[in-house]
């Protein structure tokens, strides 16, 4: 397998960057031909997990997260409700907001899904340490606090600044 370095390794600090890039390569990888075997595209799977994972949200809230255009978002999001995984109703207090929930055929699947990556995961874990598993685990919280602080922003040299390469 060839692998393309993304981080400098010289550290221990970009050993663990490129370590986490190559783990996130894999487990997407793994998501993408996991979606093509359901008839499902990579968005739409993502999309179904989300709405598992965070319940009835505003299809404009789905547009944010996903970083999509409301257009490209209701497309996608009308793609699930035909297959019956999802389904659209307003909001009781806000009748413009339209949320967005699993169906039981949504739900099923989902949990299928869940089912099946854990079970990847449970074995590829098999043959590692407790003990290593929960110091990595550990590690990797720490890692997640740090980028969910306001503070993690990487600094911006100012455009005046910035050199051109």
């Amino acid at each position: 397998m060839h692998v393309t370095r993304s981080f400098a390794v010289d550290t221990v600090e970009g050993r663990l960057a490129e370590t986490i890039s190559q783990l996130t390569r894999g487990w997407m990888r793994l998501a993408r031909e996991r979606s093509r075997e359901l008839g499902l595209s990579f968005p739409q799977m993502m999309v179904l997990a989300a709405v598992e994972r965070e319940g009835g949200m505003p299809a404009t809230r789905w547009a944010e997260l996903m970083g999509a255009s409301p257009s490209a978002t209701t497309s996608l999001l009308d793609g699930l409700e035909a297959e019956g995984y999802l389904r659209r109703t307003h909001d009781a207090a806000d009748r413009r907001q339209v949320l967005v929930s699993l169906t039981p055929k949504g739900r099923r699947l989902t949990t299928q899904i869940r089912s099946e990556f854990m079970e990847r995961w449970t074995s590829l874990c098999r043959d590692i340490p407790p003990s290593r598993l929960e110091s990595t685990t550990g590690v990797l919280q720490e890692l997640i606090r740090g980028l969910e602080a306001p503070s993690a922003a990487v600094p911006r040299t100012p455009r005046a600044n910035r050199r051109r390469p």
